[in-house]
């Protein structure tokens, strides 16, 4: 694979940014089916809205995607959460989703005010995930019991993890 480029996204990578998410979504908190057209695009908006949204692209093809953010209330504008990180299966264990991590961590670094927290939350069945989280620098905060059930009715718990600045 080529080495990719990464950019801020727009509101008009919304379409591309649903078929990757759609391809990925075996480690993401909702179904194809429920991911739509009208939710991405409120999805990419929110994170517009000043917290950060970036695309990684080989050519003019969206191949990895990382948003967070920022939270509504004055007391937590210090605060980039909701992320979401979705890389192409075809992507996926080359690197990009470090490289998305790396690019999400230096735009945070730039937003004013401050950013000083990004959370996430992931599901602890996604060990290939976690490791990825912690490599980059994120830290177990707890554990929400039968939080996540999955298709077969099991249950997995959720881990919310932060990463400080």
């Amino acid at each position: 694979m080529t080495d990719p480029a990464f950019r801020p996204l727009r509101l008009s990578d919304a379409p591309d940014l649903l078929a990757v998410m759609r391809r990925a979504e075996g480690g993401l908190g909702r179904l194809p089916s429920e991911m739509d057209l009208p939710w991405m695009e409120e999805a990419l908006a929110g994170a517009l809205a000043g917290g950060v949204a970036i695309g990684a692209f080989t050519g003019a093809r969206l191949i990895g995607v990382i948003k967070a953010s920022r939270m509504p209330s004055v007391q937590f504008q210090h605060v980039l959460w909701d992320l979401t990180i979705a890389v192409a299966p075809e992507a996926q264990g080359c690197g990009v989703g470090c490289r998305l991590f790396a690019e999400l961590i230096a735009a945070a670094r730039a937003l004013a005010p401050p950013v000083e927290r990004i959370e996430l939350v992931v599901r602890e069945g996604l060990t290939h995930a976690i490791r990825l989280y912690e490599r980059v620098g994120f830290r177990r905060e707890g554990r929400f019991e039968r939080r996540f059930r999955l298709s077969d009715g099991r249950y997995e718990a959720d881990l919310p993890m932060a990463l400080f600045l």
